[in-house]
């Protein structure tokens, strides 16, 4: 009798298996021209508050959106900043080993995922940027397309598309990822602490100053979507 429980059991178990992989849902395969338009989005660039900015008006995020099809990651926002702070996408990517933090990023810039690894890196002040690869040794620089306009209320729009190719991702089809779009600054302290304004999605754990122990634990991401 205890056998025959015990088969069951598996059996059960191996169906229960079977049946959440076939329930869980395949990523949206979507494709996006790259000129600082967003409208072809629809949906799926998302609005950030307006007034949530540690650093005021002037160092805020207002969109963000991430998406892929077979070929490339696409990358939204639009934002407003000030000196040299700059819009900053944070990336994890199934299926990639990536780096533990940011710290060997060129600028010194010190952040983390409460779970999962670095990958994917990208700052833009708008028509400039600079992206790089994240690895467990190192920080490679990437070329990307970027697309970026100015709004009649002078935001900063920028659009990018980055070959999956180029971030170690063979098969965009068991692809799913995870990122955090940040108003970043600079580390301060002798390297003790990070700047950063504003983030999409917001963590909770905002300040006054938008100054925080480094690294930078995040805790709150936006997933790619699935159909």
């Amino acid at each position: 009798m205890k056998k025959v429980l015990w088969v069951f059991t598996v059996v059960l178990v191996g169906l229960m298996i079977a049946s959440c992989d076939l329930l869980q849902k395949p990523p949206l395969l979507k494709t996006v021209t790259v000129d600082g338009n967003l409208s072809d989005w629809e949906s799926y660039v998302y609005t950030d508050g307006a007034t949530d900015s540690q650093w005021g008006v002037n160092n805020e995020i207002h969109k963000a959106g991430i998406l892929f099809d077979a070929t490339n990651l696409y990358i939204a926002g639009e934002f407003t900043k000030e000196g040299y702070n700059n819009f900053m996408v944070i990336v994890d990517l199934s299926g990639v080993t990536g780096a533990a933090d940011t710290s060997k990023h060129p600028w010194g810039r010190q952040y983390k995922f409460e779970k999962g690894d670095v990958d994917f890196v990208i700052e833009t002040w708008a028509n400039g940027y600079n992206a790089w690869r994240f690895t467990s040794s190192e920080a490679t620089g990437v070329s990307v397309t970027l697309a970026s306009t100015e709004t009649t209320g002078g935001r900063k729009r920028v659009e990018i598309a980055v070959p999956l190719a180029n971030l170690g991702v063979t098969d965009a089809s068991k692809l799913s990822l995870r990122a955090v779009f940040v108003l970043t600054g600079g580390v301060d302290d002798n390297g003790k602490k990070q700047c950063a304004g504003d983030f999409y999605p917001n963590q909770g754990f905002e300040t006054g100053d938008g100054g925080y122990t480094a690294p930078v634990v995040i805790k709150k991401t936006i997933s790619n979507p699935t159909k």
